[in-house]
This record gives C-alpha cells, sequence and structure tokens, in this order.
C-alpha cells in the first residue's frame, strides 16, 4: 500500500545524545507523513521502559545509531543492536560515528559510517527517502523531496551528532504552497486544477478557514476584491508559468488589503522557493508579509493618470537623475565623464543608471502609466505631450545602446538629455495636475455643502459646546 509507515528507532546514549535524537527525529518526520521515529525519551512516566525498548525495536523496519565517543558507552547500544538484528534481520542498520571518534573494540565487525554531510546524503537520506528497498514499503516515503533539501537535512544530522544544536526559528510572514507537478508548459489553464495549501497564518489574510485548496479556487476568493494595480493572484500565475517555460521569475510588485481583522493591513506576496525533480518544477512557496505603502495608490480617473506620470517623473529625478548626475555635478561642477575613474568605477556607476531606470519601466509596464496620461490633453498641449513621451523612448534606447557598447561619455551625455526632458514634462504635469485638482476639490466642496447639517455647521456646533 502506498501509505504503508515505515518505523525507524534511534539507539543512543541519553547523556550525551539526547538533544541529537530529538534534533534528528524532528528533521526526518518533517520530510514525509509515512515515518514514525522512536526514541526512548518518549517513555512516559511509570510505564515499563525497558519493554517499551523491546516492542519498539522489534517493530522497527530501520534502526539508525548515533555511537557515543568512547567504548565505555558502549555495552548498552551494543545489545539493543543485537536485539534488531534478531528481531530484524531483513532491517537496515545505519551507525553513525563521528569522523574523530576511533572504530569501537566492542563491535569491531560493525561497518559505520561517518557523520559528515557527504556521506550521510548518499549512505543514508536519499535511500531512505527515494528508494522503496531500502524501507520495504510499497512506495518510496518521498520520491519529490530535493536535492537541495535532502543536503539541508544531511548537514543539520551531521551538526547534531556533532553537538551544534540549531537556533529556534520564528517564520515571519504568511505562506501558500502551490503544487504544479502535473502542469504543462504555455497551458496555463492547467494551474486551475493546481493543489494550494495554506501555511503559516494565510487563512487569516483573506478571511477564510479553508488550507487546501485549488488554484482556481483561490483566484475566485481574491477575485472579491482585486483593488488597484496588479491583480495578486495573476502576477503569482505569471511568476510560476515563468519557471515552467524555464525562463527566469519575474520580480513581484503587486499588494493586496487583507480582510476580517486584517482589513487595515496591506501585503505583498513573494517567491521564496521554488522545489524541483530533475528540471520540472513541482512546488512553489510563496511568502506574503506586510509592508505600510500599497504598490500603487492613486486617484480614479484623469486625476489618477495624470497623478501617476508626475509620480514616475519625480522617480526618474530623485532615484536617477540626481545622484547619478545633479549631485556629482553640484558638488565637482562638472560631469561624471569628466572626473579621474578606472573603467571597473565607470562600468559600476553604468550598471546603477540603467538598474534604476529599468526598475521604474518595470512599474512603468506593470501599471500601464504612460498611455491613459493623454486622455488629459487636447490639441497643441497633447501633440507636444506625445512628442515628449516619444522623446522618452529615443532617450532610452540611446541610453541602453551606449551601456551595451560600455561608452561612458555618452552615457552621461543621455543623462543630460533625461534631465533636459524631465525638466520640460514636469511643467505640463504639474500645471494639469493642479487644474484637475483644483476641479476635483471644488467637487467635494460642494458635496459638503449639500450634507444636512452642513458639516461646517456641525463643526462649529462642536467647537462653540
Amino acid at each position: 500500500m502506498a501509505d504503508q509507515r515505515v518505523s525507524m528507532f534511534v539507539s543512543h546514549k541519553v547523556a550525551s545524545h539526547k538533544r541529537a535524537a530529538e534534533r534528528i527525529r524532528e528533521v526526518l518526520q518533517s520530510r514525509t507523513e509515512r515515518l514514525d521515529v522512536q526514541i526512548c525519551e518518549e517513555i512516559g512516566a511509570g510505564s515499563d521502559w525497558l519493554k517499551w525498548i523491546k516492542r519498539h525495536i522489534a517493530h522497527s523496519h530501520i534502526m539508525l545509531v548515533i555511537l557515543p565517543h568512547t567504548d565505555e558507552d558502549l555495552r548498552w547500544i551494543a545489545n539493543e543492536i543485537g536485539r534488531f538484528q534478531a528481531a530484524v534481520p531483513r532491517g537496515h542498520l545505519i551507525p553513525l560515528k563521528r569522523p574523530s571518534d576511533p572504530n569501537s573494540s566492542i563491535l569491531p565487525n560493525l561497518q559505520t559510517i561517518d557523520s559528515v554531510k557527504e556521506v550521510i546524503l548518499e549512505k543514508f537520506l536519499e535511500p531512505l527517502y527515494r528508494k522503496k528497498t531500502f524501507t520495504g514499503a510499497a512506495a518510496p516515503l518521498n520520491r519529490r523531496v530535493s536535492d537541495t533539501d535532502i543536503a539541508h537535512d544531511a548537514q543539520e544530522i551531521a551538526d547534531a551528532v556533532e553537538g551544534v544544536l540549531p537556533m529556534r526559528h520564528e517564520a515571519i510572514g504568511c505562506s501558500l504552497l502551490v503544487e504544479t507537478a502535473e502542469l504543462k508548459p504555455d497551458v496555463t489553464e492547467d494551474l486551475d486544477r493546481a493543489q494550494v495549501t495554506a501555511v503559516e497564518r494565510f487563512s487569516e489574510i483573506l478571511n477564510w478557514q479553508r488550507r487546501s485548496f485549488t488554484w482556481r479556487e483561490l483566484r475566485e476568493r481574491a477575485a472579491k476584491d482585486t483593488g488597484k494595480g496588479t491583480f495578486w493572484v495573476t502576477e503569482m500565475q505569471d511568476v510560476i508559468m515563468d519557471a515552467v517555460r524555464q525562463d527566469r521569475p519575474r520580480i513581484m510588485s503587486s499588494t493586496f488589503r487583507g480582510r476580517g481583522n486584517n482589513a487595515g493591513s496591506i501585503f505583498r506576496p513573494v517567491l521564496d522557493r521554488i522545489d524541483y525533480i530533475e528540471s520540472q518544477p513541482v512546488r512553489f512557496k510563496f511568502v506574503f508579509h506586510e509592508v505600510l505603502v500599497p504598490e500603487l495608490v492613486r486617484a480614479k480617473g484623469t486625476l489618477g493618470d495624470v497623478f501617476n506620470l508626475l509620480y514616475i517623473a519625480t522617480r526618474v529625478k530623485y532615484e536617477v537623475l540626481y545622484p547619478f548626475l545633479i549631485k556629482p555635478w553640484q558638488n565637482n561642477h562638472k560631469l561624471p565623464s569628466k572626473w579621474e575613474m578606472s573603467k571597473q568605477e565607470q562600468r559600476d556607476l553604468v550598471r546603477k543608471v540603467i538598474g534604476s531606470l529599468r526598475v521604474i519601466d518595470l512599474q512603468i509596464e506593470r501599471n500601464d502609466m504612460i498611455n491613459p496620461v493623454l486622455s488629459a490633453f487636447h490639441g497643441d498641449d497633447l501633440q507636444s505631450m506625445q512628442q515628449m513621451l516619444q522623446e522618452r523612448l529615443r532617450i532610452m534606447e540611446w541610453m541602453e545602446r551606449a551601456a551595451e557598447q560600455n561608452d561612458f561619455e555618452k552615457v552621461m551625455e543621455t543623462l543630460k538629455q533625461a534631465l533636459d526632458l524631465n525638466c520640460r514634462v514636469m511643467e505640463p504635469l504639474v500645471g494639469k495636475f493642479q487644474e484637475l485638482l483644483t476641479r476635483d476639490l471644488a467637487d467635494l466642496q460642494e458635496m459638503l455643502r449639500q450634507t444636512s447639517p452642513p458639516l461646517s455647521g456641525v463643526m462649529q456646533a462642536r467647537v462653540s459646546s
């Protein structure tokens, strides 16, 4: 049966390896639901401890032995090994010892393995998780466990035997696991059937008590309140499909508001880990962190569109032009291209400039922040704005070409052109924003005047009282 359980007994000396046995048990059972690791620390008060040990040894498929440092401490463990070999002649015996410890004179014929990462991985963990012949079960304990996870576990066990035990960890944020083993490249619809498991308080974010559901059910639940900006489930879907197609997953920027008790909080999903079987991604872990600022805050309609472009122009000025052109120019009274800089320093500066511009361009693309603003302008103003937006594209092309050619002086000259464009585009944007904002304020004030009683009268009454 595929759900057949496997029992492992950990033989150890309590005085020297109690915490190591507990840690190894925790590591092994975290990777599979079908492995029961027995340690004598579980024996309850008042129980017949010898009967407990005999019974669990006799019913074990595997015995893991943590050998003590000296033969003086080995006699009881040698007794447990003898019981296991007699009761389970076809069972697997895995004796671990520290590399610095000598071989035992009491058990001279016992083939031990050193508690180092590579040996534990090859001789113990890989066959334990992946080979049914090792456990005697009808199916492997966990054929999907990744090489990275097995290597991590091997190091954890090696550290435990050496007495190096981990600190307590606390996960910050909530997470989702998305199982995609059957997903086909370029078939987005397949994702609807993917199984999703909520881990670590995710249910509190959506005010949804279910812990397991399909991707389609998650999308339908989330779609009840999509908010502004990028729909976070769509972005997660795009990231998954990037990996399935063997592309580099895109940067995630979406945010959304929580529900229920978390209605005032803002959350951002981040791709934390991808598990693979060979080259096929089979599991995605997304972590949801609370953030202070949402991806996009804007008014509706034309006012919001103009605000967006004004915001982008401000980002370009203070994230690119000011640190890489304006401030150095003011401090040194000459362009960076005229400084005495090494070729490496020049390349580093160009990378910072190009990287900053690409991040801003990514936000523009994700939220379609350029084209909608044109509806706010008319006549000559519209033509002028269209020309400046076309000029922006040419400047970006020149910048990318100059960077590819490592032409540092050309990059700096193109930054000067970008500064000139930034100054020219700010004026009509600020003017249009002020015009639309004035109109919006007038509408709001009219709404307040129509309240009964007028809001100003209510405030005056409160002041008088």
